[in-house]
């Protein structure tokens, strides 16, 4: 197998890291009290805790790439790598729906849900970003001939998304689509993360994956490095240049929300974020593994995380129980006893299933089938 596409560790080791900063912020988040909040301090971190979900969804981009081209042809046939890819991405809808299930009971939603209800229900989050960004680039690589006319199609697309989201926020695509698929559009409906524009720090970070890998390739990998580094600098300065300009392109916008330069701003700064991880390569064995089992574990840390932090349909979180009454202090403390609780449960889970894979196989299937079962039979 070419080198070029081998597991790129340092990648490993920047996911873990945007899972660490999103337990902690998510934490943080659900206990800390208004007055803290007022803070020049707080403003800061609130301004570095946004890079989360672009770094997360920068990397995602990026290791679909890495895990494209090794094998293109079997991702272009109807088979079982393309199956497997289709079922985790049905997975990341099916979970993403599910955090935000308004009664834990499908007869209740079906015959009881107000509009409130529904709207929690429809609304996107992160998972629901990346399973739908997933599902378009897979959709783009069937209709694209290589892996490069893939890259380029998905340069374009970054960059229309990043384009139009300020158009697209000011349509409200409930009549025209529903109410359930709007909020993939914009914020008219509840939505966090729509696609436009988080989308498009996923195609990036496939982009970047892709001339990473041929950089690599053709062994010109430090040349790439540098004209990253190079890239990445001139592209903050100037989108800081163009958003003084005295002129703009589109009608009055939120410039924290759908800002073509703010979108360049902070695809510069994952970008450094990125090569930053790669010029770091090692880091002390115990902090490393546990990045990595972290990053690897992201999708079971991000669900249970959010039911113990915000809680669900079936339980109260931090934010009921606690409330957003803690001092920083005590906050921060939450955020690391909850980041701590993730780290254990990644690694005996990791331990349970390495030395006992058909016992917790049994469990994971028995625990799942039970849950989908109260939650269908369940009359209120």
């Amino acid at each position: 197998m070419d080198k070029s596409l081998n597991r790129i560790h340092f990648l490993d080791i920047m996911r873990g890291f945007a899972v660490v900063v999103m337990v902690m912020g998510h934490s943080i988040d659900s206990v800390l009290s208004p007055e803290a909040r007022a803070t020049e301090a707080f403003r800061w971190y609130d301004m570095f805790r946004g890079f989360t979900a672009p770094m997360f969804l920068f990397v995602a981009g990026y290791a679909f790439m890495v895990a494209t081209a090794r094998r293109w042809e079997d991702y272009r046939a109807f088979g079982k790598p393309v199956l497997k890819r289709l079922s985790r991405v049905a997975l990341l809808f099916v979970i993403g729906y599910a955090l935000h299930f308004p009664f834990f009971s499908l007869t209740k939603i079906l015959t009881n849900a107000s509009s409130s209800d529904l709207a929690q229900l429809f609304q996107v989050d992160i998972l629901h970003c990346v399973a739908a960004g997933l599902l378009i680039l897979h959709i783009v690589l069937l209709l694209t001939p290589s892996l490069r006319a893939f890259a380029h199609t998905m340069t374009v697309l970054a960059a229309g998304i990043a384009l139009a989201s300020p158009f697209i926020w000011s349509i409200d695509f409930a009549p025209l689509v529903s109410p359930a698929l709007s909020p993939y559009f914009n914020q008219t409906q509840l939505s966090m993360f729509p696609v436009f524009p988080y989308a498009a720090y996923l195609f990036s970070g496939v982009v970047v994956g892709y001339y990473f890998l041929e950089a690599r390739r053709t062994e010109q990998e430090t040349v790439f490095i540098k004209r990253i580094l190079a890239l990445a600098i001139c592209a903050i300065v100037l989108a800081f240049v163009f958003d003084r300009a005295p002129v703009s392109l589109y009608p009055e916008y939120d410039f924290w929300k759908t800002s073509p330069n703010l979108f360049v701003i902070r695809i510069g700064i994952v970008m450094l974020i990125t090569l930053a991880f790669y010029y770091i390569r090692r880091l002390p064995e115990p902090l490393e593994r546990s990045l990595v089992r972290l990053g690897q574990a992201s999708l079971m840390v991000y669900a249970l995380h959010l039911v113990i932090v915000y809680g669900s349909s079936m339980n109260k979180g931090l934010y009921q129980l606690i409330g957003q009454t803690l001092q920083a202090h005590y906050a921060v403390a939450t955020g690391v006893f909850v980041l701590g609780l993730m780290i254990a449960v990644v690694f005996g889970w990791n331990y349970l299933r390495s030395r006992h894979f058909i016992p917790t196989r049994i469990i994971q299937v028995g625990l799942v089938s039970s849950l989908l079962y109260i939650f269908v039979s369940r009359p209120w």
